[in-house]
């Protein structure tokens, strides 16, 4: 009698452990991702083509929207996105923007990228100059996670070139910054060297190494709170800074 008892107990303790493990498992969410582009100003849509990379799932998608028809990919989880954005409307500068995508949860997510229209009636050079003033270089454009600037940036450096050509007294720092996502001490060094390679193009278009600084803030010096996409977005910058006149 007391072997059929130990003999139900054990079996019982069996079957509790055998009903867990064929718990049916959590399915994951997946998440459609839509994207289009706007003016920056109007809100209009604008057509436009996207390269995205999703660091955590490794992928890579390449895709254009239509007015009324944005680009569509799914993702399955919490990501970051670097998202490359060019248009084949005259006019407009490039993009490129990083943002974290939390949500596992959600069936949809939509996002616009804002585009900013170039101004052929712009001055040739900046104006108003004066000692501590700040100007945000927003028309400078690098490589993702990198020093290697891109062709993009050179009608606005050209046009810091013709700057200090005209104001022979001119000297500047050239200030990189980063927002907050990511190592600290690297964010200083990529923002450092983002610096330093314009530095190095500004001296090779004739302006004297020592007219020019060079530093990098990394994330100490915010322009807003990293509290979202559009204020990291602001933190992402490179600057000049009027030291002498």
């Amino acid at each position: 009698m007391r072997a059929l008892l130990i003999l139900f107990v054990y079996l019982a303790i069996a079957t509790v452990g055998y009903s867990q493990q064929q718990k049916t498992p959590v399915k994951q969410q997946k998440t459609l991702f839509t994207i289009s582009a706007i003016d920056g100003k109007t809100l209009e849509e604008i057509p436009a083509r996207f390269k995205i990379h999703a660091k955590r799932a490794n992928r890579k998608f390449d895709g254009q929207s239509q007015l009324g028809q944005p680009y569509a990919f799914v993702l399955t989880g919490t990501d970051t996105l670097t998202v490359i954005t060019k248009t084949q409307t005259p006019g407009y500068y490039e993009s490129e923007e990083v943002m974290v995508i939390s949500c596992d949860t959600c069936p949809n997510y939509g996002y616009a990228v804002r585009l900013e229209k170039e101004d052929p009636k712009a001055d040739s050079i900046f104006r108003g100059l004066q000692v501590n003033q700040t100007f945000r270089l927003d028309n400078v454009y690098f490589d993702q996670s990198s020093y290697v600037l891109r062709s993009e940036s050179y009608p606005q450096l050209n046009k810091l070139v013709k700057t200090l050509i005209t104001t022979p007294r001119l000297v500047i720092e050239i200030a990189g910054h980063t927002d907050n996502v990511g190592d600290r001490r690297l964010n200083v060094l990529l923002s450092e060297n983002r610096a330093k390679v314009i530095r190095s193009y500004l001296a090779r278009k004739g302006i004297a190494e020592s007219r020019l600084r060079a530093n990098g803030y990394g994330d100490t010096r915010p322009a807003a709170p990293n509290n979202s996409e559009e204020n990291k977005r602001q933190n992402r910058r490179v600057e000049f800074v009027v030291l002498a006149l």
